[in-house]
């Protein structure tokens, strides 16, 4: 493959997507729309990689340095052929073809850009154009071919004849040029058509009256391939075929996924073998998930870390957080960000850890609150224990050493710390530090008192 350059074209407003953000930025399995592009054109080795944009879209502009991309910008929104010559000055000591993709269209596979790049080099054409066939082709432009099949122009929607509207074959949106003659030709196109504006489609044409050599490269497959974004019902569609693809590669790779139409596993998760889905299950962000795993439904998992063999119960949420590897959470049970899960460590229903280490072995089964702790090995976590952390000013640890025993009912107020193999009474509201080995309780005396008769109730009343 030749020398290739890129431009993405990603100036869109959110207009019809009724939003602040830029358009490419919505999110598709929890990534921004243009990096699908950015990653796409990656695989296919170009560089260098420019991204078009408008002057007020600082968020896609932070996106596309952030990944070693040069951002142009596009001042007044005059059309693609417009869009595409803002980048001529970041070409300006390249030379080759230039791969032209939309910011908005993140379906697009890089085989299939391989095999259209291809077939533009293979048969030495100055300008090719990837198709595909649709059965609702819509607003998209029409492919036109003559009688021998060979590409002659292309029609955008709004300006096509009746005849033009019925055929299926439509432009993707994505082209290779050569880039001299690319940029040569964009400053002679004219803006004649309905919208006033410059078609990057008019190129075509220009090629085929110069007698130069035109590519028309059926995409083929599947036609949501091309999927422009350009509402909400689009994103949710896109999503819908993006999640399918993800699911099905983790499938392949040996992870089973019970119900994949109803588990939601986002682009950048990666997930080891025989780790077992269940429905409802959602994994976000950068998420890494080891080998022979439990994920049952209704849990959350965004940006954390599970080791091997760990079994997360139905509906708990982790964010943030690292799970060791055998360690058992939920059902119902939150960790929040900064929470480290050791080894065979127990976090059961109704359990909540925030920025705490729960270290190996160590046991949390019900209704307990661990904020802002250091929870030694082999420690048994009472029902409705609860780390006091805050004073209203100011946030406090906790640390309970190896082996403690934590009775029912308790209450540590922070700062304290629990000595190795201490005993804390069940009910007990702990203030001051514990020596090792050491029982503490803290305990009103029962009182009983016998013979004892409720005052009795006046008849109506409470």
């Amino acid at each position: 493959m030749g020398k290739l350059a890129v431009v993405i074209l990603a100036a869109g407003k959110s207009t019809r997507m009724k939003s602040k953000t830029s358009k490419v930025m919505h999110l598709l399995a929890g990534r921004p729309l243009i990096t699908y592009s950015i990653e796409a054109a990656a695989a296919v080795n170009v560089r260098p990689l420019v991204v078009v944009a408008g002057p007020d879209q600082r968020d896609v502009m932070a996106e596309v340095k952030s990944r070693g991309g040069i951002v142009a910008i596009q001042r007044e929104a005059l059309g693609t052929g417009h869009a595409v010559l803002q980048a001529r000055p970041a070409l300006s000591g390249f030379k080759g073809r230039v791969l032209i993709l939309c910011g908005d269209a993140p379906l697009v596979r890089e085989e299939t850009l391989k095999k259209f790049v291809s077939e533009v080099e293979e048969q030495n054409a100055v300008c090719g154009v990837l198709t595909m066939e649709m059965k609702d082709p819509g607003s998209y432009g029409r492919i036109i071919r003559d009688l021998d099949g060979q590409p002659v122009r292309i029609v955008e929607a709004r300006d096509a004849h009746k005849d033009d509207l019925a055929v299926k074959e439509v432009n993707s949106g994505i082209f290779c040029v050569e880039k001299k003659w690319l940029f040569d030709t964009l400053t002679k196109i004219e803006p004649k058509n309905h919208q006033k504006e410059y078609y990057l489609t008019d190129i075509a044409h220009r090629a085929i009256s110069e007698g130069k050599k035109m590519v028309a490269f059926p995409g083929g497959g599947d036609p949501r391939e091309f999927l422009g974004v350009n509402t909400r019902v689009d994103l949710a569609e896109a999503t819908a075929c993006m999640r399918e693809r993800i699911n099905r590669r983790h499938m392949l790779a040996g992870v089973s996924i019970v119900d994949p139409e109803r588990t939601y596993i986002d682009a950048d998760v990666r997930i080891g073998n025989d780790t077992t889905i269940w429905p409802g299950a959602m994994l976000l962000g950068k998420s890494r998930i080891g080998s022979a795993c439990t994920i049952e439904n209704g849990v959350v998992l965004k940006n954390s870390t599970v080791d091997d063999s760990v079994h997360i119960r139905s509906y708990s949420v982790i964010e943030d957080s690292s799970i060791a590897r055998a360690a058992v959470v939920g059902p119902f049970s939150r960790l929040r960000p900064a929470s480290v899960i050791g080894k065979n460590v127990r976090i059961g229903n109704f359990v909540e850890i925030k920025k705490s280490e729960i270290k190996e072995g160590a046991k949390a089964n019900h209704l307990t609150y661990l904020g802002d702790a250091t929870i030694g090995p082999r420690v048994n976590v009472g029902c409705g224990t609860i780390t006091c952390n805050y004073d209203g000013r100011a946030k406090y640890r906790t640390f309970v050493g190896e082996g403690a025993f934590i009775g029912s009912d308790t209450q540590f107020v922070a700062p304290v710390r629990i000595g190795r193999g201490a005993t804390i009474g069940a009910g007990s509201t702990i203030t001051k530090d514990v020596p090792p080995k050491a029982l503490a309780l803290t305990r009103s005396p029962q009182v009983i008192v016998k013979n004892w008769k409720p005052k009795r109730q006046v008849k109506g009343k409470r």
